[in-house]
């Protein structure tokens, strides 16, 4: 997780610590909290690819497994 000032960093700070204190998942938060680098806005045919691409985004979305993950993690509060 990136931050750009102190506020973004106390959140995901405050974030990962409840997640780690509630435990919804079987193994540890791994998730690394650390400063945003140098940012290089990508060029405009990668901007809004879902929407401009609808039948290729469609089947990545669908052969990724990001929905069926969400839905194993989150259960019915998966979106």
């Amino acid at each position: 997780m990136f931050y750009h000032n102190e506020e973004q960093h106390r959140l995901a700070l405050k974030s990962k610590e409840m997640l780690e204190k509630n435990k919804p998942f079987k193994g540890p938060i791994e998730t690394e909290i650390v400063q945003a680098g140098e940012f290089y806005p990508a060029e405009d045919y990668h901007q809004h690819y879902y929407k401009n691409n609808p039948i290729r985004y469609k089947f990545y979305r669908y052969r990724c497994g990001r929905y069926q993950r969400l839905k194993e993690l989150w259960g019915s509060e998966s979106p």
